[in-house]
């Protein structure tokens, strides 16, 4: 196998939701008693409001190439709803994080298999991981309950990086410590523009998993295409 090192994006890749739905109702809820305790505006059209504008900040910004976790969130919140409170922001922050840990996250079929697949082979593993509402922290604990931490060698959170997905250096941050040059390693992940574009800007190949969801997007599409982790590994055997 000439491949030198795999890297992996996390949600819908490795893990993903257990239940969106109740993840965000969970998330909503955590808001709406912040924003009760800090006696602010807590109706549920308020903040439905405040919540979805969060998100739609978030991904405006996410798209800009500027990355935001869960302080961020949770000041842009506390802020629509007029509370400025650095500890009230940091208070809501642990709360978020506590409610990612209780949905928890369930692993995609398989990851388990291909991440031991490789690691027999000696390729290298690597997450390269944008974060939101779930911290680098609460990322790491879901990956742990599955087993799945103990067997990625590096890992990258937005969070920490300072930049998202698809910009190069986040690729690079999970290849150097691994003395893999790009054109040695190949990027695993669901999203066109962030997995599939930034690997291609790191001069990386690329493959787009779509066994949890399959990104209708019009960015350009990867160099291969598995609908499950049996098909990536079966992928992998021969890269």
């Amino acid at each position: 196998m000439s491949l030198r090192a795999v890297t992996f994006d996390c949600w819908n890749t490795l893990i993903r939701e257990r239940d969106e739905r109740a993840a965000r109702a969970r998330r909503v809820d955590v808001l709406r008693r912040a924003a009760h305790d800090a006696g602010a505006p807590s109706d549920d059209a308020t903040i439905e409001r405040v919540y979805e504008a969060c998100w739609q900040e978030h991904s405006r910004l996410w798209i800009a190439g500027i990355t935001t976790g869960a302080i961020e969130c949770a000041r842009y919140s506390l802020c629509a709803l007029g509370v400025d409170s650095p500890e009230l922001e940091r208070a809501l922050e642990r709360a978020w994080h506590a409610a990612g840990l209780e949905d928890g996250a369930q692993m995609l079929d398989g990851a388990d298999e291909t991440l031991a697949f490789l690691a027999e082979r000696g390729v290298r593993r690597a997450l390269v991981c944008d974060t939101g509402f779930n911290s680098a922290a609460v990322v790491r604990q879901l990956l742990a309950n599955h087993g799945l931490l103990e067997r990625l060698e590096v890992l990258v959170f937005s969070d920490e990086a300072g930049v998202p997905k698809p910009d190069p250096h986040v690729f690079r941050l999970a290849l150097d410590p691994l003395g893999v040059e790009p054109a040695r390693a190949l990027h695993v992940g669901d999203l066109r523009r962030t997995d599939v574009g930034g690997a291609r800007g790191a001069g990386m190949r690329s493959v787009r998993i779509r066994a949890a969801f399959d990104d209708p997007s019009d960015h350009p599409d990867a160099d291969h295409v598995a609908d499950s982790h049996a098909a990536l590994r079966a992928l992998l055997e021969r890269a």
